[in-house]
């Protein structure tokens, strides 16, 4: 039995059909035809941070008090659909199934496994391990575009006056091509607006590699006993095992070493289906049983929740860290406002990760990411409503809109295109319910910039 290393996040596999060798590994859940996105109605809602983003099906933007206009947009935003970030365990993954198979050990579902699993994986090589997929690229193509569509006012007076928009991106490929689709979208639809080529800014969009403090509390924080209370309520081992008997037979599964490290594999193979669909025709939903695959996702979800998203009641050590993004939203706004800066600028735009979207989420109070655990109380699915796949799938996106009235400015929010409210004791403006005057909003946000 091939013994495994620890590794937290799997993937799924691939051989070309050209090298599938048995008639076992010519039966692939393949859903036919050019490879097309899955229906947002038909993914499974436990494939956490792998959820491909829930584009609208029209513009929500709700209409501004009389007299304002808009005068500036600015946001921060996940990659776009991405193939796993590494290989390895993916590799291990589908040895194992060669294992089984040479013993006999495969189960019906077990059977489509391996073939389902090469051919993610030969999709994953081909887009690069940890790189955008087909449908990660339109997601942000697409964004733009609605951007562009949304804003279309703003932007015709930013190319007349001279302004440009800003873009900017951790320094990591998936966030660049991010940045990179997200202009192509958004120029498609404004061709004469002036879109600065995208900046690196690691320290404010990386912010989980560069603050040292962050660092320590994601090392040893108090966020990890009562995560480890989250395992032991999920049922992980249990689900671990009937993943894998979903797979092989009991004799198999007997003897397999670090059963949890290798469900997990599973599971990365499960939920990696949805963000590679446009690249590969597998539909990985029959590969893993329901009730396990959400214990892995729920256990996802306590490790954001109490590590980077709301925490625990009186401690902000899992979202503090985002205070520089948060402030940086004010202080180009100011530049905006008052004309600083090498350049004016109509609009700037982030892209990030899920570690940065997260906590930010956190540290505005954005409706599921505004409720900590309270003391004594283990976070559950049924107590709060923090799910990482709705705070921040892939592409997930918070922006804000300045408007103006004479002296006057009012900030609109959107999360993932949709209005929203932010903070518990932020003060809509009047007549309004996701509109805030300007320094309100900084008031009751706590910037510090």
């Amino acid at each position: 039995m091939l013994r495994s290393r620890l590794v937290v996040i799997v993937a799924a596999t691939s051989v070309l059909a050209a090298c599938q060798a048995s008639t076992d590994d010519s039966k692939s859940g393949s859903r036919g035809g050019t490879p097309t996105a899955i229906a947002p109605a038909e993914v499974p809602s436990n494939v956490s941070t792998l959820t491909p983003y829930p584009a609208p099906t029209k513009t929500t933007e709700p209409k501004a008090p009389d007299g304002f206009k808009p005068v500036f947009a600015e946001n921060v935003a996940r990659h776009g659909a991405r193939s796993l970030t590494d290989g390895d365990l993916l590799d291990e993954t589908i040895a194992l199934w060669d294992e089984a198979k040479q013993a006999g050990a495969l189960t019906s579902a077990g059977k489509r496994f391996g073939p389902d699993a090469r051919a993610l994986r030969s999709a994953m090589k081909k887009v690069g391990f940890g790189n955008l997929s087909t449908l990660g690229k339109e997601e942000h193509q697409a964004i733009g575009a609605r951007e562009g569509k949304r804003l279309s006012a703003l932007f015709k007076q930013a190319a007349a006056d001279g302004e440009k928009v800003d873009i900017f991106d951790s320094g990591q490929g998936r966030a660049e091509a991010s940045a990179e689709n997200f202009s192509i979208g958004l120029r498609s639809v404004q061709p004469d607006l002036d879109i600065e080529p995208p900046e690196s800014d690691e320290k404010m969009l990386k912010f989980d590699n560069e603050d040292r403090q962050y660092e320590k509390f994601l090392e040893d924080g108090p966020w990890t006993a009562p995560y480890n209370e989250v395992r032991k309520l999920s049922g992980i081992d249990q689900a671990a095992v009937d993943a894998l008997k979903h797979l092989y037979k009991p004799d198999f599964v007997a003897g397999i070493d670090d059963p949890l490290n290798r469900a997990n594999g599973i599971f990365d193979v499960y939920r990696s289906g949805p963000a590679m669909s446009r690249d590969v025709n597998v539909d990985t939903r029959p590969l893993m049983p329901k009730k396990a695959a959400d214990a892995f996702a729920y256990v996802d979800d306590g490790r954001y929740f109490y590590s980077r998203g709301p925490g625990l009641d009186g401690d902000d050590g899992s979202y503090q860290a985002a205070q520089i993004l948060l402030d940086d939203f004010f202080t180009v706004i100011d530049d905006h406002l008052k004309g600083r800066g090498s350049h004016l600028h109509a609009a700037v735009y982030r892209f990030a990760h899920a570690e940065e979207i997260t906590p930010f989420a956190a540290l505005i109070g954005l409706p599921g990411a505004d409720e900590p655990a309270t003391p004594g109380e283990t976070y559950t699915h049924d107590n709060n409503d923090f799910r990482i796949s709705r705070v921040t799938p892939l592409s997930a996106n918070i922006e804000w809109t300045v408007w103006a009235k004479g002296d006057t400015h009012i900030v609109s929010i959107r999360h993932n295109e949709r209005p929203t409210t932010v903070g518990r004791d932020c003060k809509a403006y009047q007549g309004t319910e996701t509109f805030y005057e300007l320094g309100e909003l900084r008031t009751c946000l706590g910037a510090t910039g």
